[in-house]
């Protein structure tokens, strides 16, 4: 179905699917939104960005809905509206529109779930775009930004049709195991320390506290060949590097919550929707002394999490039984996503060529999810340059810093040495 054949008002675009019920229920009173940010090297009038959001629209059909709950299952519905885009003051930090995002929930209708922010600036501009956690994960998300900063770029962007539930498309999956490195493994499941709940936090509105850091291009470079030569990821190495600055802090025992996305897990299309489940890592104090092997051990244990038999299991047991009300949605939250850190790792971005020569720089995602004692931390690599942007509560100080510091230490170490 285009996107065209679904814009008549109100039409039923189509039920949302397990996963997607189970995040709508969770934010009936835990509002969940997460911002992406482009930074561009020329300024943009308010009326260009319009049109570009239009076409962004008609290229991925569910920035065009909003969610029906009083139909007997959860309903996408098409929305006429546009996208709302606003403009904040001249020269505003990107960093302060995020944190003030985070406090207006979109509601589910009238729709449509997503908005804009235009940031002017003396020489060039940021581009925020919020996403409703429904209709989009962070891969969406920066699939989104990037389809918008390409249509500022004056290129055509091809209607999309409605991508299907997660669920629909899992069930037919097949596909290589991506074992890692079988060898190694980090703490686990039996541990009673990962299985401990979280605590939710009513949504008060309160602004988060936004950190960010870009590592430097030849940081970046050392770290990805570095990851190479160790046998691990630049994502391990990311979650090996949070918890040295936590067990630092003092704390015994560090969990570390990593989605995975199913696109690139199993070859999914590259969609605006909901693609993504979660993988736990743990790490105790006494066991991290070695960076190298930390990162192979939650390497090894991602791994393992995100083989297509594991993800089928996990989408086809929650298919199976889908939350019926917001308390099980957030029994069931608080017990899968309790962690120290969250780590949500969009990896490399690619633009086109003709939107690379536009673009500065790419943070995000940045979002909270109402757990206390949280850190949310969105990573994006592009330009030759990995981006962290932190949101949370309950800072700990020089956290995203210090993080920078132990990935510079460690690819300056001997390798073996």
């Amino acid at each position: 179905m285009t996107a065209m054949a679904m814009s008549e008002e109100g039409r039923i675009v189509r039920p949302l699917g397990a996963f997607e019920r189970t995040i709508d229920f969770y934010m009936h009173r835990n509002p969940v939104q997460f911002s992406l940010v482009a930074e561009l090297n020329r300024q943009v009038p308010a009326t260009t960005l319009a049109l570009a959001l239009a076409a962004l629209q008609d290229r991925h059909p569910l920035l065009g809905v909003a969610v029906d709950r009083a139909a007997p299952e959860a309903v996408f519905r098409a929305s006429q509206g546009a996208l709302s885009l606003e403009a904040a003051a001249d020269g505003t930090p990107w960093q302060s529109v995020v944190a003030a995002e985070q406090t207006r929930p979109i509601p589910p209708t009238p729709g449509p779930l997503a908005r804009a922010v235009l940031v002017p600036r003396e020489s060039g501009c940021a581009v925020v775009l919020t996403f409703a956690h429904q209709i989009a994960d962070g891969i969406g998300g920066l699939r989104a930004l990037l389809d918008l900063v390409a249509a500022l770029s004056c290129e055509d962007l091809a209607p999309g049709n409605v991508p299907q539930a997660q669920e629909e498309l899992l069930a037919h999956v097949g596909g290589a195991t991506d074992t890692g490195d079988a060898a190694t493994g980090t703490t686990g499941k039996d541990d009673e320390r990962m299985s401990a709940v979280g605590e939710l936090l009513p949504f008060s509105g309160r602004r988060p506290h936004v950190d960010a850091l870009a590592l430097d291009r030849g940081l970046t470079t050392r770290l990805v060949r570095r990851c190479r030569l160790e046998r691990t990821s630049v994502h391990a190495a990311l979650c090996a590097a949070a918890t040295v600055v936590l067990h630092r802090r003092g704390r015994e025992f560090v969990r570390v919550l990593s989605p995975v996305d199913l696109r690139r897990a199993v070859g999914l299309s590259d969609e605006v929707v909901v693609r993504f489940t979660g993988a736990r890592t743990g790490s105790a104090a006494h066991d991290a002394n070695d960076f190298w092997t930390s990162a192979r051990h939650t390497r090894g244990s991602l791994s393992r999490q995100r083989t297509p038999d594991a993800l089928k299991a996990g989408s086809a047991a929650l298919a199976k039984h889908p939350p019926t009300s917001c308390s099980d949605a957030e029994a069931m939250m608080t017990a899968a996503t309790a962690a120290d850190i969250q780590i949500t790792n969009l990896g490399v971005a690619h633009p086109s060529r003709q939107s690379m020569n536009a673009l500065s720089a790419l943070w995000g995602p940045a979002q909270i999810t109402h757990m206390r004692g949280e850190h949310i931390l969105g990573v994006v690599t592009v330009g030759g340059q990995l981006r962290m942007t932190e949101l949370t509560h309950d800072p700990v100080a020089g956290l995203v810093p210090e993080m920078g510091a132990v990935l510079a230490e460690a690819c300056a170490e001997s390798p073996g040495g």
